[in-house]
C-alpha cells in the first residue's frame, strides 16, 4: 500500500477516497502523473497499444492500492468501537459514574 488511511476519508456516495490533508493531495497528484505522463509520451511516439497497456496496468495498481486503503480504514473503524460494560447489576448501571468505556479487542 502506497497511501495511508489517515490521509483520506471514504466517499459518501460511490466507491473511492477523498483526500483530507496535503499528503492525500500529493498522493492523488502523484497518481495522476503516473497515469498521464507515460500515457501521453507513448501516444506522441505513436505507440497506441503500449499506451493502452500502460494505462490498464497503472489503473489496476491504483484500484488495488485504493482497495487496500479502504480495507485498512474499515479495519481501524471496527477496532475503535466503544461499548458499555454490562457486567454490573441493573441498579449500578443507572449511576452514570459506573459506566466504563473500553475498546473491544
Amino acid at each position: 500500500m502506497f497511501g495511508k488511511p489517515d490521509w483520506f476519508k471514504a466517499k459518501r456516495f460511490g466507491w473511492g477516497l477523498t483526500p483530507i490533508c496535503w499528503q492525500g493531495w500529493s498522493y492523488t497528484a502523484a497518481w495522476l502523473g503516473v497515469l498521464i505522463v507515460p500515457f501521453l509520451l507513448l501516444i506522441v511516439q505513436h505507440l497506441a497499444v503500449e499506451s493502452l497497456v500502460w494505462l490498464i496496468a497503472a489503473m489496476g495498481t491504483l484500484v488495488w492500492d485504493v482497495r487496500q486503503i479502504l480495507i485498512a480504514m474499515r479495519r481501524a473503524a471496527e477496532d475503535d468501537v466503544l461499548y458499555i460494560d454490562e457486567s454490573e447489576t441493573l441498579s449500578e448501571q443507572f449511576a452514570t459514574r459506573n459506566f466504563e468505556f473500553r475498546l473491544r479487542g
